[in-house]
């Protein structure tokens, strides 16, 4: 198949999940989780464009409960598919490796592979847990920051396939537009094909609204392919005015003795210029500094570089 017949698939494949969603509710009765029917969607589909070829496989980062990973394998139960989670962030009581893991045997999704690594000592190192496979299909959907986003689309790119497609989760979130336009621009050779968003967050939607896009991509994605060939026009998300004021933010946040308190602190600010209570935010700010007393008071006020035990000066070693 030539690449041109190729991208219309995958815009198809597009076109039939915004239409249709899922491709059908295998695993309804034990599945649940945090992604647009139309996103699982696509990934099933996007997954049978391939499922004969036994040198790929799907990866996805960020795997919470299970959904989207369960999702493709039960649909293609020969296909091997890769989740890299290792449950830092969204998961307060412990709980989502154990429900990942009844699932799985609940839905004898014996080709559904967890990785219980960070995702970024996981994807340097990505042969030693697919072997000799390249990536045809990465989800990313992991932690949302600016860095975490542009590390997932750099450090996948050796383990790509010659035709892969990388579904960016959440791109309602500007940082991570940023993250994938900064990619596009720096790597010509990938063309976003397909972006949707949400009014919101879902958290921040009313029922018939947060309903309909449920239904669809939630909380936003981006699509891209690897074009080597240079056939798609350039397509780039947008960029927000306000992100740049707010990584300069970062920098003086960064530097600061209570760099990891900032959190706490803006809960705080919050309450404390909407005239709401301060007494809750305040405890919970000293609570976390006492956790950590010793290390804070070991800094500077401000201008904390974490240089120590740097070398003054090294070459390499190369001769």
């Amino acid at each position: 198949m030539g690449t041109q017949a190729f991208f219309r698939q995958v815009i198809g494949a597009i076109g039939e999940a915004d239409a249709h969603g899922l491709v059908s509710d295998k695993g309804a009765d034990v599945l649940g989780g945090l992604s647009g029917r139309a996103t699982v969607g696509l990934l099933q589909r996007l997954v049978g464009l391939v499922r004969d070829r036994r040198s790929l496989c799907y990866l996805e980062i960020g795997v919470f409960q299970g959904l989207s990973l369960l999702s493709v394998a039960i649909e293609h139960p020969d296909f091997p598919c890769f989740g890299i989670d290792n449950f830092s962030i969204l998961d307060p009581k412990g709980e989502n490796l154990g429900i990942i893991e009844d699932r799985t045997r609940r839905l004898h999704a014996t080709n559904a592979h967890l990785i219980n690594r960070d995702y970024e000592a996981a994807l340097e190192s990505l042969d030693t847990h697919i072997g000799s496979r390249k990536v045809a299909v990465f989800f990313i959907d992991g932690a949302h920051d600016y860095r975490s986003q542009l590390m997932a689309l750099l450090l996948i790119r050796p383990y790509l396939a010659e035709r892969a497609v990388i579904v960016v989760d959440d791109a309602n979130y500007f940082d991570v537009r940023q993250a994938s336009r900064d990619f596009l621009v720096a790597h010509p050779e990938f063309k976003m094909v397909f972006e949707a968003y949400s009014p919101g967050h879902p958290a921040n939607l009313g029922r018939d609204v947060l309903d309909a896009h449920e239904a669809g991509w939630l909380n936003g994605v981006n699509v891209l392919v690897h074009d080597a060939e240079h056939v798609l026009p350039t397509m780039l998300p947008r960029v927000e005015p306000l992100a740049r004021d707010l990584y300069v933010n970062e920098w003086l946040v960064h530097r600061h003795r209570y760099a990891e308190l900032a959190p706490q602190a803006m809960d705080l600010a919050a309450a404390a210029i909407e005239g709401g209570d301060t007494m809750g935010p305040t405890a919970r700010l000293v609570d976390a500094h006492a956790g950590d007393k010793a290390k804070f008071g070991a800094r500077y006020p401000d201008r904390n570089l974490h240089c120590d035990g740097l070398p003054a000066r090294r070459f390499t070693d190369w001769s």
